[in-house]
Formats: structure tokens, sequence, C-alpha cells
């Protein structure tokens, strides 16, 4: 098994098993094993298993292991590389963890670009502040970040410091205010697409978008190609593909490889037009109201947005969840962290943004949106807690 914090031997025909230790013992043990076992059956040798990212999963039993072998870590990290430009003169910063594609591919490209990498979390955990002060001591060059932690950096007003040429921002939508307001701060933040299932991005911005302002286009990086299949369904065939699923389900461990000549169905709609992806959502994202077809995900970003430009940390505190409704089938909620008045601003702001029947019906007023270590709302959690 390995450790949180071991090195993956790139080379070998071992394979690792990188879970997140913070899970509780039994689920790690149960994971775990569904890995050992998986391997074993399907006689596999120089892979990683990582768990899928677990923002919809409400257990151990919903959670999917994706088996990379270490030649498709390998060429997402070469493709990175070639994309940013990156040379053994570039200091990366660590704030995703190992067991994430995302921190996981850090290390991978720093050790084939014979490049540093720099830990800038504070007891293994993202702190703002650690990260700025670390940014500006050890003069680091790239870095990568979901975009709850740009959020972090533009609501604290930090400066990006002169040594940063590149951040990927990926793990989840980057709203183009957001971005407006990092640039404006001077961060070189580049909009990326990507998956566990991928070894991390296929599409990114490239580094010429940075002498602009503008939302930039994420661009195919070298390794992989993306078509749109007859239901809209962004398709994926790339050299850094994942091998097979795995899962604990009722009926035992299931492992599978959903891949079909090569191309990798996602949840994803979106098209590829000249060698540029134009992601659109999730299917899960599309609902109806009344029988009126909205996308969740859409109101999400108009929410955001709103609350971004009352307060650059308001977009943290506050969310919006699709509900069952007899009535209308689904409807739409405000979930808040923040005041009456605070949230009565954001709601008025959105409601006058959308349709009618997207306005939301209820607010509800928590003490805690749960979150996974990347900063990703675990929906299934929430729900529950409502």
């Amino acid at each position: 098994m390995a450790s949180a914090q071991k090195k993956l031997d790139l080379h070998s025909d071992n394979n690792e098993i990188l879970l997140n230790p913070r899970l509780p013992q039994e689920d790690f043990e149960a994971l775990h094993s569904l890995a050992l076992s998986v391997q074993n059956e399907r006689k596999l040798k120089g892979h990683v298993w990582i768990a899928t990212s677990g923002s919809t999963a409400d257990s151990v039993a919903r959670t999917k292991l994706v088996a990379l072998s270490k030649k498709a870590l390998m060429s997402s990290a070469s493709a990175v590389n070639l994309h940013l430009q990156s040379t053994s003169q570039d200091v990366w910063t660590q704030v995703l963890p190992h067991f994430h594609v995302g921190g996981l591919g850090i290390e991978v490209r720093a050790e084939l670009a014979g490049a540093k990498v720099i830990s800038a979390l504070k007891d293994g955990r993202w702190d703002a502040h650690h990260y700025y002060s670390i940014l500006k001591s050890e003069k680091c060059t790239l870095s990568a970040l979901v975009p709850t932690q740009v959020y972090d950096l533009v609501a604290h007003s930090y400066q990006a410091p002169s040594t940063l040429r590149a951040i990927v921002v990926g793990g989840g939508a980057f709203e183009v205010e957001l971005f407006k307001k990092a640039r404006s701060l001077g961060w070189p933040v580049l909009p990326s697409y990507g998956m566990t299932e991928t070894a991390s991005q296929i599409a990114t911005a490239n580094l010429d978008s940075l002498k602009s302002d503008e939302f930039p286009d994420m661009g195919l990086l070298s390794h992989a190609t993306a078509r749109t299949n007859e239901n809209g369904y962004l398709e994926v065939q790339a050299d850094s593909l994942f091998t097979c699923y795995a899962q604990n389900t009722q009926g035992g461990t299931r492992s599978w490889d959903p891949k079909v000549e090569g191309w990798f169905t996602t949840e994803d709609r979106g098209q590829v037009l000249d060698g540029v992806l134009h992601v659109q959502g999730r299917s899960k994202d599309y609902i109806k109201i009344g029988g009126e077809g909205t996308n969740v995900a859409h109101l999400r970003s108009v929410l955001e947005n709103c609350a971004l430009a009352l307060n650059p940390s308001f977009p943290l505190k506050v969310t919006l969840l699709d509900m069952p409704s007899e009535r209308l089938g689904c409807e739409i909620h405000i979930v808040s962290l923040l005041s009456e008045a605070e949230t009565d601003n954001i709601v008025k702001a959105y409601s006058d943004k959308v349709l009618p029947f997207e306005k939301p019906r209820r607010v509800h007023y928590v003490k805690n949106i749960p979150r996974s270590d990347l900063g990703k709302i675990l929906w299934a959690q929430l729900r529950s807690l409502l």
C-alpha cells in the first residue's frame, strides 16, 4: 500500500493504491481490498489506483476506483510539460493532494522535466496565506489550483508574484467573472478540462492567452483528441486514458472497461471545433421545472457571479440545489452560510437574471456546506443535511 507521501516509481511494474488517508478506516480498507482484488484478477502491472473525485458519491459503496497505467500518467505529464514549456528551471507549488490526479500529475511532470516541487499546504491542508507566502519565498513559477482556491486568493486581494508564469485551473467550472478578477490581480490563470480517467487535463488555454484578459479557449493537448457523439456527449481518445474502473457493489466487487474502440464517453456535453473544446455541462445538470428545461450548472454560475459581485468571499458561502417537487417535478433552492440580509441581496440579484421558473422557491440557512479536500461541494451530503 502506498502512503500519501510516498514518491511514485514511474518505471516499476509495481502497482500503487493512492487513497485519501482521512477516509474512515473501514472505508479505506474496503477500497484497498477492492483494488488488490481487481488488479490480481486483471493481472495489472505498473498501475496506480485513484478514487474518482467524490463530489457525488455519498458512500464508499458508490466510490469508483480508476486504474491508470504509469505510461498513461507519463503521457499526460509530457503533454502538459510541452504545453507549459516546462523545464528543469521551473518550480512547482503543490497544494493538490497526492491521492488526487491533479496532485500526482504535478509530481510526474516535475520528475520528467527535472523541475522542483515545493509543498505549499499548511499542516496538510490548503491555506491561502501560507500558499501565497510560499509562492513568494520560493520564487515558484508554476502551479495548479481548483476554482475554490482561486476564489480564496481573489477574496484576499493578493497580487500575483512576478515569478509565477502559469497556473492551471481545473477540477470544476471556472467562472468568467472569477477569471477576470484573478487576471486583474495579475494571476496567470489557464482554464483547463480534464478528469481522473484521462490522468489530468486534456485541454488547456495556451500561454499566449495570458497576453489578454479575455476568457480564453481551451485547446486540446498534443496527446488527446475529442469528438461529440450523436447524443451530444464528449468522447475522448488519449494516450493517457485509464485502463478500467473498479467498484464495490452489493453483489460483490466489479471491474469494467467502458471504452469502445479506444474512445471513452464522458458525462459532459460539449463540442470540439478546430481543436478547441467547448464544455456545456454534465447530463445530470439538465432538469425540468414544470415542464421547462434548464441547466443547474448554469444557474449555479449565475448565482456565484452575483455573489462574487457583492463580495469575493461570498461564492464559497452560498450555493444552489435542484430539489424534488410534487407539483413541478423539480424546484430551485438556495443554501447559505450568510446572514439573511446578505443572502437576500444575492437572491435578488440572481432572480433578476433568470427566468421566472428558475427563481428559488426556498432558502436553507446552514452552519456548514460539506466539501471535499479540493473544495468541491459534496452534493449528496449537502442534500442529506437538508
